[in-house]
């Protein structure tokens, strides 16, 4: 099965400030296509119920967090 959603290349988790509103380069997880968008982040679902899945990868392409994340898309910059 296809992953869902979007994927963000980080070194650390702490890049991802929860609750912020943050500029960041994504990556459509089934087309590949990269945007740059200013979204909202969450580890947790709860936190962000509307928003859609994530995965979080290195630098080098693992999965940091095996479990998705969720981001709210506030615009395409």
């Amino acid at each position: 099965m296809f992953r869902t959603g979007y994927e963000i290349f980080v070194s650390k988790l702490s890049e991802l400030e929860e609750g912020k509103e943050l500029q960041k380069e994504i990556r459509d997880a089934q087309t590949y296509k990269r945007k740059t968008v200013k979204a909202l982040f969450s580890s947790s679902p709860e936190k962000l119920p509307d928003g859609e899945p994530l995965w979080v990868r290195g630098n080098l392409g693992p999965l940091i967090d095996k479990r998705p994340w969720r981001i709210k898309i506030i615009s395409e910059t």
